[in-house]
């Protein structure tokens, strides 16, 4: 059996893109996980469950109960933790396009801006960044096409899975 091959099933946890949950951008999920759209509390569909796939893959080539976006010293619980997992995000995938004020509401596109300006260039640690002792290019490359902040630029689970990555004969 190949990995691409295996089928998830609903434990009682999914929502559909239709339901009330994902149109009025209810917040579901663990921070560290979840899209920058959920944080967000923007509608949702079915690309914010690329990025959750992203983020565990991460977790997964790291090992160690490694998690990206999780905030030091902060418990689930704090006022600033979400927002601190949403500045990580941004830290390192970030920036925002432009765009993204015409899916977000005012108070959200200041939101995007305050983290911008509190997290200048220099305090950036992209990914795309990362060295291959720690995540090969292969990865890194498949795994940055799933984190773009915006949901409109993420592949599809079909696109995924019709990439290279899942070939073993390509190095």
């Amino acid at each position: 059996m190949l990995f691409k091959d295996v089928q998830l099933r609903d434990l009682g946890g999914c929502y559909p893109v239709d339901s009330e949950w994902a149109t009025s951008g209810t917040m579901v999920g663990a921070p560290i996980w979840s899209s920058p759209e959920i944080l967000m509390e923007l509608p949702w569909n079915t690309v914010t469950d690329i990025w959750s796939f992203g983020t565990m893959l991460i977790s997964l080539i790291y090992g160690g109960h490694f998690y990206l976006f999780k905030p030091k010293g902060l418990n689930r619980d704090d006022e600033e933790y979400i927002l601190e997992v949403f500045q990580k995000q941004f830290r390192y995938f970030g920036p925002y396009p432009a765009k993204v004020a015409e899916i977000a509401p005012p108070e959200t596109v200041q939101t995007i801006l305050l983290v911008m300006e509190n997290n200048p260039k220099e305090k950036l640690t992209p990914f795309w960044r990362t060295t291959e002792e720690e995540v090969s290019k292969r990865d890194n490359v498949f795994i940055s096409k799933m984190m773009k902040l915006d949901w409109r630029d993420r592949p599809t689970a079909k696109e995924l899975l019709e990439d290279e990555w899942w070939n073993d004969d390509v190095a």
